[in-house]
């Protein structure tokens, strides 16, 4: 087990990495639930590193570490919408907060441009949400996470370019 310089301890479970016993997520993650072997090992490749471009991209100063992208191939009969069985293919990303409207609805409109280009499915059978998490609940790399534009400072702070963590410009 790692100590987290006094902030608790960083533990592991179901291979992605959980700060302490509330279960602060390294953020921005995004999760892609997709129905069972609709998305390829390719697809998926293809899929994290734009999610990555995109991130970076709209939110300037995010290291590409910290972009983190888990996919999950939903069996049929465990998605429902409206009390039917569904298909939609859901993105749900969880961002430190801060960003402004405008930031926020480029990442969702460029996020379901990218899975329709991606996939071949309609806008309207994929969903993308985001969800807010203040920088003071989140943990990447045994520090609290900094607030909106701090992330070149922060990286430098913390000697993380030691572990290959750089912010983008």
């Amino acid at each position: 087990m790692r100590c987290a310089r006094g902030y608790g301890h960083v533990g592991y479970w179901s291979g992605t990495r959980r700060i302490g016993s509330e279960g602060a997520w390294d953020v921005p993650l995004y999760r892609v639930s997709a129905p069972a072997g609709s998305l390829t090992v390719e697809q998926k490749r293809q899929l994290s590193l734009a999610f990555t471009d995109i991130h970076c991209e709209c939110t300037s100063g995010t290291p590409r570490k910290f972009v983190h992208v888990i996919f999950e191939d939903v069996p049929d009969g465990n998605a429902w919408t409206g009390g039917e069985p569904s298909t939609v293919t859901k993105v749900v990303g969880l961002i430190r907060s801060g960003r402004t409207r405008e930031t926020r609805q480029q990442l969702v409109i460029r996020f379901t441009e990218l899975m329709h280009r991606t996939t071949g499915l309609a806008p309207a059978d994929i969903v993308v949400t985001l969800q807010e998490v203040r920088a003071e609940d989140s943990m990447e790399w045994g520090e609290f996470l900094p607030e909106d534009g701090h992330e070149a400072s922060w990286v430098t702070q913390h000697d993380l370019g030691r572990l290959g963590v750089h912010a983008t410009e």
